[in-house]
């Protein structure tokens, strides 16, 4: 049988909320109207066999993942993945820079500092209000980060509109055994 990576992914994420499902107890309780022996014979018989069900659906959901990763190294997916980690890494740096503020003027600077270093001591609390806090990028610089934003923003849509296409286009390939057990799950 074969699947699309896309599929994979859906089938994997269906695995193991099957897993989840799958009880097992390694304790019973019993009451005075049960023959002891059959039911810790019963229980026992329960979870050996769940557990069975669950090793074997954990082992087939790893390999499947193991054939996506090949398929994802193969077909390019993986060095994809990889660009779009940098463009939000990159885009989340810029932000800080496109929420600056301006740097203030020369003469806005040097008026503010004249007017500290005239104002009486005895006006100025703690040392409070003894400083002029200003950007440091100019509005042009800030412009050019916004920039270069729009061009991230539109260099992750291309990425993730290739990462779709070969989603939807790279097939696994699922063993006869894998679909037997999955068949048997229901889960395809």
């Amino acid at each position: 049988m074969k699947l699309t990576l896309r599929k994979a992914n859906a089938l994997q994420n269906t695995i193991q909320e099957h897993i989840k499902t799958i009880e097992v107890t390694a304790t019973v309780s019993l009451n005075e109207f049960q023959t002891p022996s059959v039911e810790l014979v019963t229980a026992r018989n329960t979870l050996v066999t769940n557990d069975g069900k669950r090793a074997a659906l954990t082992k087939t959901l790893y390999g499947i993942r193991a054939q996506v990763g090949r398929a994802n190294v193969e077909s390019g997916v993986s060095d994809l993945l990889a660009d779009a980690a940098y463009v939000d890494k990159r885009l989340v740096q810029l932000k800080v820079l496109t929420d600056s503020k301006v740097v203030e003027t020369d003469a806005v600077i040097d008026g503010k500092l004249e007017k500290i270093r005239t104002q009486e001591k005895t006006s100025r609390m703690y040392g409070y209000a003894d400083t002029v806090d200003t950007g440091v990028l100019t509005a042009e610089q800030i412009e050019g980060y916004k920039a270069a934003m729009r061009d991230l923003k539109k260099q992750k849509q291309t990425i993730n509109d290739k990462v779709l296409e070969l989603n939807v286009r790279t097939e696994i390939e699922l063993s006869a055994e894998t679909v037997a057990l999955l068949q048997a799950e229901q889960l395809v």
